[in-house]
């Protein structure tokens, strides 16, 4: 009977798990309007920003902490300082009248007396806990004003109310301040379940001495110590939660890659393609030219990552393996992240393809639905052979007569799953698909085995003949009126330039892209600056490029959603502020909009007033080294070990954590590592839920 018992217990304690296991990811799933206080408004302007659930928020991590463990008095206050003080309250005045109404509040304790001062405030004369002779705390930074102390907007709230510690700081999301968002985050935490689990929790308690889930993201949003070992251990928990599962799917998907495809054996097409190029491939497009068309001819299924440095010429080599599926017979798809870019590459493919008698359609989600519907026949009966969309081919309607290769341009912008789903478009009984992914993004080798381990690796390294290095410069925030003189020889030359700032909008924290554009039309009155950034209609962010790319715009201030892709040929100056804040990778990449003809190009890294020396160390590499693949490593060995949780929002390579520079050594061991368990369908929806589509 106790064996009975014991039997049974043990059935309802695996139960138990398992629906606590589920729990964890339906609770990180659940809509932001599960929140008090955030409405049918306030969720559309979160979902446009790609924050649809609690869990999109609890990742919206601190951008830094407040030591906020201390009291300062009053008559210790030091100027421009921010500081915390406890005081009574010895009066409350108001001054004006409706919006504009101030209010002023004299805060005193045993050592002196501060002025508050709130504006637009007039309801905080009926707040009770605001009555004269209650202690409050506050916090702000400290001014000096006709000889008294004085702050302007501090935080505040009853002493009793007020709890020492680590204060997380965030930067501002779909309007919300960085306090808002605190409120925010903390009631999500208080909602969450104690006893729910994550389905790694167990598992890497046990074996690795990590906390749970949940209580690694509220040692991260609420910790008790920066420089303790917890903080370090909740940081380590999270990210191991997405390399874990990233590195699953990756297994998933090797496994299912070995298997008989057709074999493109006729290539006089994609000869007839090369010698028709007007110059001669160069030595690194020759060797990754040789690997993909011994694959296409293998008989077995190709899958292979193409990692080109920037301008090194993926485009022909695309070009040459799309010739060789449809002088096959087949018909071959390119997938790209945006419109933008897809829209580029069917531009240039035309240009290639046509004389060879090929035309390349193009299908993205803003082409009209009678020339869809026609589209979409035409690849069905195997009348249209070559097609480049973004993610609306993978749309199920979307059906092919002999698909035969599949390639995906900028492959990590896309989740593992969408990566194959072009793949997987195949015929009943057609055979597998070659699959071809190429990215600009240098990636050290040792790293691309780890993340792209299910791929085979070529590299391309070097610029096409003609190409002049780009002159590369850093430059303090403060030093930029010599810019502007440099800016109007390059206007005056013909050129046009490239001005990237790392925010869209001015409710955001750093500097914006209409502040920018306001700016530089009163530099450049003549220049038509325009603003670009991923948040843009596609039709409009086309017209903005397609203004620059004319000659009709002179000057387009951008996020990076330049960063990959386009391409004007007369721009010839790119100014990044903030440079401090990206990877040298990513730097690279947006250093290779320009210097794309024969004329020198020329990049400014403007590096913020606090920057510090190793940062600017860092980014002196980028004076010197041209490589790509240099760069990578370089920022590997110097950001490797870098901050436990980065001020980045979404690391590189599409993850929403993970930072390839700084976690190196983390994804290095859970490849070498990698434990057993099998991840749910909410699980992997949450982590690599869509395309880091810019559209």
């Amino acid at each position: 009977m106790r064996g009975c018992k014991l039997k049974g217990g043990l059935q309802v304690e695996a139960i138990a798990l398992i629906v606590q296991d589920k729990a964890m990811y339906d609770f990180l799933t659940q809509p932001v309007t599960r929140i008090s206080g955030v409405g049918a408004a306030l969720e559309k302007r979160l979902v446009g920003r790609g924050v649809r659930s609690l869990g999109d928020l609890l990742l919206h991590l601190p951008k830094d902490y407040i030591d906020d463990r201390h009291t300062v008095p009053v008559g210790a206050l030091h100027e421009g300082e921010s500081a915390r003080i406890i005081g009574r309250i010895v009066s409350k005045q108001a001054r004006g009248f409706g919006r504009n109404r101030q209010v002023v509040i004299r805060l005193a304790d045993d050592s002196g007396q501060i002025s508050l001062n709130f504006f637009h405030s007039g309801y905080m004369m009926s707040d009770a806990r605001l009555s004269e002779g209650r202690e409050i705390s506050v916090r702000g930074v400290v001014e000096r004003w006709k000889g008294f102390w004085q702050m302007s907007h501090p935080e505040w709230c009853v002493t009793e109310s007020f709890n020492p510690g680590f204060q997380p700081v965030y930067a501002s999301l779909a309007g919300l301040g960085g306090r808002r968002l605190g409120s925010i985050i903390r009631q999500i935490i208080s909602l969450m379940p104690g006893s729910m689990r994550s389905p790694l929790d167990a598992l890497l308690k046990d074996e690795f001495h990590l906390p749970s889930l949940s209580e690694a993201l509220k040692v991260i949003h609420h910790p008790d110590d920066l420089g303790r070992e917890s903080f370090t251990q909740a940081a380590v928990r999270l990210k191991s939660e997405e390399i874990i599962l990233y590195l699953h799917l990756m297994r998933q998907k090797r496994e299912a890659a070995v298997s008989a495809a057709v074999a493109l054996s006729d290539d006089r097409q994609s000869r007839g393609l090369q010698a028709a190029f007007p110059f001669p491939l160069t030595d690194a497009q020759c060797m990754a030219w040789s690997d993909i068309a011994k694959d296409l001819e293998s008989g077995q299924r190709m899958h292979r990552l193409l990692q080109g440095d920037v301008g090194a010429g993926k485009t022909w080599i695309a070009a040459l393996a799309m010739a060789r599926a449809a002088g096959n017979g087949g018909q071959a798809a390119l997938l790209a992240p945006t419109e933008v870019l897809a829209s580029q590459h069917a531009e240039t493919l035309n240009a290639l393809l046509q004389p060879l008698g090929f035309d390349v359609a193009l299908l993205t989600g803003s082409t009209r639905a009678k020339a869809r519907r026609e589209i979409l026949a035409r690849l069905h009966s195997g009348g249209l052979q070559l097609i480049v969309g973004t993610h609306a081919l993978l749309s199920e309607d979307v059906l092919f007569n002999q698909l035969v290769l599949a390639l995906v341009d900028e492959q990590h912008r896309f989740g593992v799953k969408q990566r194959w789903a072009l793949a997987e478009k195949q015929r009943e009984g057609g055979g597998a698909v070659h699959l071809l992914g190429m990215t600009a993004t240098p990636i050290p080798r040792s790293l691309a085995l780890a993340l792209y381990g299910d791929m085979d690796l070529s590299i391309m390294r070097g610029m096409p003949p003609g190409r002049l290095a780009i002159e590369t410069r850093v430059i303090a925030a403060d030093k930029m009126a010599p810019l502007v003189a440099g800016m109007q020889r390059i206007l005056d030359a013909g050129g046009r330039i490239y001005w990237i700032v790392p925010r869209i909008d001015e409710d955001e924290d750093g500097v914006s892209v209409d502040q920018r554009v306001e700016l530089l039309q009163g530099y450049f009155p003549d220049a038509n600056v325009i603003g670009l950034h991923g948040r843009m209609k596609s039709k409009d962010k086309q017209s903005a490029l397609d203004a620059f790319s004319s000659g009709a715009c002179k000057i387009v201030v951008s996020t990076t959603v330049v960063e990959v892709g386009v391409n004007v040929p007369e721009a010839r100056l790119i100014v990044i502020e903030q440079a401090e804040n990206y990877g040298l990778a990513q730097l690279h990449q947006l250093r290779g909009r320009v210097g794309r003809s024969s004329e020198q190009g020329y990049c400014m890294l403007v590096a913020g007033s606090d920057t510090s020396e190793a940062s600017l160390a860092r980014l002196k590499k980028m004076v010197d080294t041209h490589d790509g693949l240099e760069l990578a490593e370089a920022d590997l060995e110097m950001r490797g070990g870098g901050d436990a949780i980065g001020t980045r929002q979404h690391g590189e390579a599409g993850f929403r954590v993970l930072n390839m520079s700084e976690d190196a050594v983390l994804i290095r061991q859970w490849h070498e590592g990698l434990p057993d368990f099998m991840p749910d369908e909410l699980m992997q929806r949450f982590w690599r839920p869509f395309a880091e589509s810019t559209d």
